[in-house]
């Protein structure tokens, strides 16, 4: 059965996601680009949690975006980053399906 929060669904859905892998960290990285426009509504999803605690959420910034990472997020709400993976396209989840399988699994 699949947990998730419905708004950060639906949030995660609506923008543009993707994965990478941290070589340094040896694993999976999931990632949001949020609007600035958006921004609000995305901490309100998150809700005022220790993600903004100790100096906030370290972003990458893009003309029209901040770049977030999730994982730790997803975490937090003692979610799996599988029971995401339909916000994110096919081909990026199956290139990394197997690593994600052998952590969040």
């Amino acid at each position: 059965m699949k947990i998730v929060n419905p708004e950060l669904y639906d949030f995660l859905k609506e923008n543009e996601t993707g994965l990478c892998t941290d070589w340094k960290l040896q694993e999976v990285v999931a990632y949001v680009h949020i609007h600035f426009s958006d921004l609000s509504d995305f901490v309100r999803i998150i809700g005022n949690s220790s993600y903004f605690d100790d100096g906030g959420i370290e972003v990458l910034m893009f003309s029209n975006t901040i770049c977030i990472e999730i994982n730790d997020i997803i975490g937090g709400l003692d979610h799996s980053l599988l029971d995401y993976k339909d916000c994110f396209e096919k081909d990026v989840w199956e290139e990394h399906k197997e690593e994600i399988v052998r952590v969040w699994g």
